[in-house]
């Protein structure tokens, strides 16, 4: 891979260029591909690390940095005060990419700084002093992320999605390698962060060092016009992106506050392969979506065929997965973590489900900031906010494994919500959207009759039995889509051999 001098800005590749239909799908798929791959590798060694992790540390341990770890996500969503989607949305320009490199310094700063000195009061709201540590260190991740926002966004709206892959593999193997190596040397809570806080800092080199184009760093020399043409798109993007971390997370802080650290390491660890396997599929492809959608918002026919084909194969992959993964899950917790991780299997049914249900309504928030508007997106948040802390509240009393369902069950209904309203602001028929979701939903009803089926029979032990499941399931949803939807079972091989 070689890597030119810097150009300027404005000699980035013109839209004009990127917009001709066949090159437009080439570049989706093409993006898929990369931020693929490096979602394979980067979670591939997330899913190690976790696995390792688990089998050093205890419960409480784990818990104690999912309470730190939590936080610091809160805190990250604002770190670029939204600019990393203004760049994508906004006419290109040096005074604008130069404000959006000010303002992401200046909120990264500021949070950072709040991180180091609140500390101790977010250790005293969940009753635990070894948790300000813990905080402190990963106020650094904060400061870079904050600096990592322009030069990823930049890559991603120019669609250079081969560079943005190595340096998010170069973020994994950094993270993975370092919190491993402290966790072998017995620093217990302390090794992921540290480790996630050195991850940080090489993925803002990383993304800066890859970019081609030239960013000036006179943010001295702003105009006030480019300062608010990203202040205007991007806090009500920000705010959105907070309130979707809420809705998210939202249950990490009640499980930490109500049920304890422990209960948290059981409850974080069960919501992981759903996030590895399923919901970050969705991040790469939302990365990818929202600035094709971005490039098309003027040709609705268009907009509308892209979005229908990207919820169709959303929910077929999501819901087949997340179906499958709560049919294997009592084997699968022991045969990857151990014995001790026991009072994570029910969990991980709910989360799976839950993860099923994000997917029927994936999409929709990428629709709403590439038309230009993302305050959709902070409406919805706000009402869905409102519904689920109470529910969810209400169903700490039945442990974690209540506050799994209750999740469940809140955004399937949401989900539905969210593509009503998706559907109406670029014309897309009810009919229409529940064809593209259909041959998930078949799908995962038969991945649930033959994973079940073959969990019943007497294999001998869970490595097996998960084997064995997997297998059939696979099979089985192949047999189903050549024989009930062959155009869409041959639209996908076609993507796959793609080159």
């Amino acid at each position: 891979m070689r890597f030119g001098k810097p150009r300027p800005l404005t000699e980035a590749r013109t839209p004009a260029d990127l917009l001709a239909p066949s090159t437009l799908a080439n570049l989706g798929a093409r993006g898929a591909m990369w931020q693929g791959f490096a979602q394979v590798v980067g979670k591939g060694i997330v899913l190690l690390t976790t696995i390792v992790l688990a089998r050093l540390l205890s419960p409480e341990e784990y818990g104690l940095i999912a309470l730190a770890l939590v936080v610091m996500a809160y805190a990250e969503t604002l770190a670029d005060a939204g600019v990393a989607q203004a760049l994508v949305y906004l006419p290109r320009s040096a005074e604008i990419a130069r404000s959006a490199l000010l303002i992401s310094i200046l909120m990264g700063g500021v949070l950072a700084a709040g991180a180091l000195v609140g500390a101790p009061l977010i250790s005293e709201f969940f009753g635990r002093e070894e948790v300000t540590s813990l905080v402190q260190v990963l106020a650094v991740s904060l400061l870079a992320t904050a600096l990592a926002a322009v030069p990823e966004s930049l890559l991603r709206r120019e669609l250079r999605f081969q560079r943005l892959t190595a340096a998010t593999v170069i973020r994994a193997v950094v993270t993975g390698a370092l919190s491993m190596s402290l966790a072998f040397a017995g620093y217990g809570a302390w090794s992921l962060p540290i480790g996630t806080a050195a991850g940080s800092i090489m993925y803002a080199v990383s993304c800066w060092v890859l970019l081609p184009e030239h960013v000036s760093w006179r943010i001295w020399h702003v105009d006030s016009q480019s300062f608010r043409a990203n202040l205007t798109y991007g806090f009500p993007v920000a705010g959105s992106n907070l309130l979707a971390r809420l809705i998210f997370d939202i249950d990490y802080l009640i499980i930490g506050r109500m049920l304890g650290a422990q209960a948290l390491g059981f409850y974080i660890l069960a919501f992981r392969l759903p996030e590895l396997l399923i919901i970050n599929v969705f991040f790469v492809l939302s990365s990818v979506m929202f600035p094709l959608y971005a490039r098309v918002r003027n040709e609705p026919v268009r907009l509308q065929n892209g979005y229908l084909k990207s919820v169709q194969m959303q929910a077929l992959y999501g819901v087949t997965a997340g179906v499958g993964l709560a049919v294997v899950a009592p084997a699968l917790v022991p045969v990857l973590f151990g014995d001790q991780w026991d009072a994570a299997v029910l969990p991980l049914v709910f989360l799976a489900l839950y993860a099923s249900a994000r997917s029927l309504g994936a999409g929709a928030n990428d629709v709403y900031k590439a038309i230009g508007r993302p305050s959709l997106s902070i409406w919805i948040s706000i009402v869905r906010l409102a519904v689920l802390i109470p529910v969810l509240l209400f169903a700490t009393q039945w442990g974690i494994a209540g506050v799994a369902a209750a999740q469940f069950g809140v955004t399937l209904l949401f989900a539905a919500g969210m593509q009503t309203v998706a559907a109406k602001v670029i014309g897309v028929r009810g009919g229409q959207l529940m064809r593209a979701v259909l041959p998930g939903l078949v799908c995962g009803a038969i991945v649930t009759l033959v994973g079940l089926g073959v969990r019943t029979l007497p294999l001998g032990n869970e490595l097996l039995t998960v084997s064995a499941v997997v297998a059939a399931c696979v099979a089985a949803v192949f047999a189903a889509l050549r024989l009930g939807f062959p155009s869409l079972y041959r639209e996908l091989l076609a993507l796959a051999f793609r080159r």
